[in-house]
């Protein structure tokens, strides 16, 4: 009589089934892309926070680039708009690659080519970047026109205004096949995706990711300091009774868009001086600190609820 032999393997978190069964009386053949381990390194607890997050930033940034999309294209000559819209395609973009993190870190498996994997993974750090340019352009150029260093700034033909945002996604078109082709060259596991913290050992990486991190970090604290003497300007100037005009409101959606890069994206900028340090050990603290930056996704619902926005294309 023969001895039936299990083999093992975890195919998702707290899950397993036999890779070959054979017994006296049964044989039994799994498909192939069932008998791949679970690749990912990521804990259960790590996995299921990052699905839960990612899920979360599809649905809300979906349903608040839907609201954004409506209201904005009744006026596309406003400078503002434009930023806007700029702002709407780069988080349209993003979302468009979450459904395959949400797959990966759901099977734990990667059967699409390395090519896309390094796009999908780099997509979310060149999503964060942009992010943080937008907002920080239309802060200063806000704050620029509040000193009255600058006139206001209107597009007068359609033209104008596809030639702003032609001008910064140009940019993009060339910088970004670069990145890919220099980004995640250090070999992984096959079916293994998002772990690339060894590309880190390089030291021109290292450089550029420690500048980046500082340049962003110090830059919010310009901008949130510069901003904090315009409100308190204001405050001063309306005394008791800032509250009922109009520049203090105006200024207050100068704040959520402060408050988004405070909360979202200045602290995974300060972990990542330390990651840089720690990358092996940290890297799955990283996955979650990375995912948060995503959070930005919520910033056309903040936008689309306060009262006027659009109408006064003055975020």
């Amino acid at each position: 009589m023969n001895t039936t032999v299990h083999k093992y393997t975890t195919l998702v978190p707290g899950t397993t089934i036999p890779l070959n069964v054979s017994t006296a009386t049964n044989n039994y053949t799994i498909p192939r892309t069932m008998m791949q381990p679970n690749i990912t390194t990521l804990s259960p607890e790590t996995a299921h926070a990052l699905i839960t997050i990612y899920v979360v930033v599809l649905v809300a940034g979906s349903v608040g680039l839907a609201l954004m999309i409506r209201v904005l294209k009744a006026n596309l000559h406003s400078w503002t708009t434009i930023a806007l819209l700029n702002l709407i395609f780069a988080h349209l973009i993003f979302l468009l690659t979450v459904p395959f993190r949400i797959y990966y870190y759901a099977t734990g498996f990667w059967y699409l080519t390395m090519s896309f994997c390094k796009l999908v993974s780099a997509m979310i750090h060149i999503h964060m970047y942009i992010v943080f340019v937008i907002y920080a352009v239309i802060l200063t150029v806000h704050f620029l026109q509040y000193y009255k260093k600058m006139e206001q700034m209107v597009f007068d033909r359609m033209l104008h205004a596809m030639a702003a945002s032609a001008g910064m996604w140009s940019i993009l078109i060339i910088v970004v096949p670069i990145i890919l082709k220099n980004y995640g060259n250090t070999k992984q596991q096959a079916y293994s995706c998002f772990d690339f913290h060894n590309e880190l050992e390089n030291q021109f990486t290292f450089v550029l990711n420690v500048f980046l991190s500082v340049g962003m970090v110090l830059v919010s604290i310009v901008l949130s300091y510069v901003l904090a003497i315009i409100l308190h300007s204001v405050v001063r100037k309306h005394g008791r009774a800032f509250r009922a005009h109009q520049e203090f409101w105006a200024q207050m959606k100068h704040v959520s868009l402060m408050l988004i890069i405070l909360i979202c994206l200045v602290p995974y900028q300060l972990f990542r001086l330390y990651y840089l340090r720690n990358a092996e050990r940290l890297k799955e603290h990283n996955e979650v600190f990375l995912a948060f930056t995503t959070l930005t996704c919520f910033d056309m619902l903040l936008l689309f609820s306060g009262k006027g926005i659009c109408q006064r294309c003055g975020v």
